[in-house]
């Protein structure tokens, strides 16, 4: 796989969590695209969203990878 960054934006219009690659030409490709609760506050859902996308973003980013050898 080639070499990547992660750009995440929040549309406050539509409650949405997206999340893009970004190669090393600049180009952005969709990775994600979450829902976000629609209750307010830390709950539980949103502990679920953090805890998942923590996690794919470290096992999707080249760097973190190689950085913490996983």
């Amino acid at each position: 796989m080639s070499e990547h960054n992660h750009l995440v934006c929040i549309d406050e219009e539509s409650r949405r969590l997206i999340v893009y690659r970004l190669s090393a030409e600049g180009k952005k490709t969709l990775f994600t695209d979450i829902a976000l609760p629609s209750e307010q506050g830390w709950s539980i859902d949103l502990e679920r969203i953090a805890k998942q996308l923590g996690e794919n973003l470290l096992m999707d980013s080249p760097a973190a990878r190689r950085l913490l050898e996983i």
